[in-house]
């Protein structure tokens, strides 16, 4: 924030109009404000710690982790929505902390809000603020109106859509790098609260460039039913052989209460055994009412397009071993691609902070990286201050 500029004030975007994960993560503030002054009250320091732990997992693995670009490429008012919106964050659990642990959140709100920095004053600092966070009022009613509980349980059940889809991309070695061509999604009820702005999160965090809701699975497995010959065999008589044709070539209806109909005889739900599969090329999971499922079909465009993401990021890896920042640019030279990849080599290049040039630089870093098209070499270097580029 301070290598952008940043500061909080009244010229970041106003709450509302900020986009649902930054509205969601508001909406934690608030409810981890409450639930930690409802358990001290209470005399629940253990309740109002497990809150605090749940509230940093939140912060840190989803709303930190699918906000980064934004941190760093982000502009205008949307990359200050995102520093306002962490610092909200920070400053709300160095605050409930503050009772629990004093001097760690004391530290926090030096930094964040009142304190010095290398002789400089932080951000925020100035007159209107407490110089101690144990001289602040504990922030529930100062948050209460930043809370959203539509719109906590919508990003509840998009995260368990994510869950259960990594873990069929793990079950079918599909990497989440690799870009996938489609994603069918049932939801709960059908609808889900900010539905499009959620469902382009789920594609963005899966890697699937498109992602269709649908009401149920039934056009996505085949199924087929078993007869339960030992209970309905008297029954059935001489119609045991067309019943049995009739299940084997698919020749069957199901009823909405689990009952089917083979050949004109109409069996009940505990006479038959119906099992469903997925279709060749998919994967499908269920949850309560959830359903997920992955094309897991790789066309040669997907997979060019996997294979440069994996460079991007072998790229980013041989940088750190470099001993390289990640906002430092670098001379990049890349042999062993494969034609489809190498058009992808301008997009890699732009969010690495690299200029291609056509030979190793002197005093190169080199490794290599094993992709779906073959082996290729990655040679990079520091660009010295002042270097145009190559």
């Amino acid at each position: 924030a301070p290598i952008a500029g940043w500061e909080p004030g009244p010229s970041d975007p106003p709450p509302t109009e900020r986009s649902p994960m930054d509205r969601w993560i508001l909406s934690r503030c608030a409810g981890l404000a409450a639930a930690v002054e409802e358990r001290l009250r209470d005399y629940d320091a253990f309740g109002a710690t497990r809150s605090i732990d749940t509230f940093i997992e939140d912060l840190s693995t989803w709303y930190v982790r699918l906000s980064r670009k934004r941190f760093s490429r982000g502009v205008g008012a949307d990359r200050a929505a995102a520093f306002a919106t962490l610092h909200t964050a920070l400053t709300t659990v160095a605050r409930v902390s503050a009772p629990i642990l004093p001097f760690l959140a004391e530290e926090m709100y030096q930094n964040l809000v009142v304190g010095a920095r290398d002789g400089a004053a932080a951000p925020g600092a100035g007159a209107g603020h407490p110089h101690s966070v144990h001289l602040t009022r504990f922030p529930t009613a100062e948050l209460g109106g930043l809370r959203n509980e539509p719109l906590e349980a919508a990003m509840a059940t998009a995260r368990r859509a994510v869950d259960l889809a990594r873990t069929l991309r793990g079950n079918a070695n599909l990497k989440v790098r690799q870009p996938l061509a489609r994603m069918w999604l049932a939801l709960p009820g059908g609808d889900l609260h900010e539905l499009e702005a959620l469902v382009a999160l789920i594609a963005d965090e899966l890697n699937v460039r498109h992602v269709e809701l649908i009401g149920d699975e039934s056009d996505l497995v085949e199924r087929r039913v078993k007869v339960l010959l030992p209970k309905v065999g008297k029954r059935l008589g001489t119609a045991i052989p067309a019943v049995m044709a009739a299940a084997r070539t698919g020749a069957v209806e199901i009823a909405a209460d689990g009952s089917v109909t083979l050949a004109g005889v109409t069996l009940a739900a505990d006479e038959v055994e119906i099992m469903a599969t997925p279709r060749p090329g998919t994967v499908v999971a269920h949850d309560d009412g959830l359903l997920v499922v992955l094309d897991t079909d790789l066309t040669a465009d997907l997979l060019a397009e996997g294979d440069a993401r994996e460079l991007q990021r072998a790229i980013q890896d041989l940088r750190k071993d470099a001993g390289l920042d990640l906002d430092e640019r670098i001379q990049l030279h890349v042999a062993g691609l494969a034609r489809a990849v190498e058009d992808h080599l301008g997009s890699v290049a732009a969010e690495t902070l690299a200029d291609l040039v056509a030979a190793p630089p002197p005093g190169a870093t080199v490794g290599t990286i094993g992709l779906a098209a073959g082996v290729a070499t990655i040679s990079l270097a520091r660009i010295d201050a002042g270097a145009g580029p190559s």
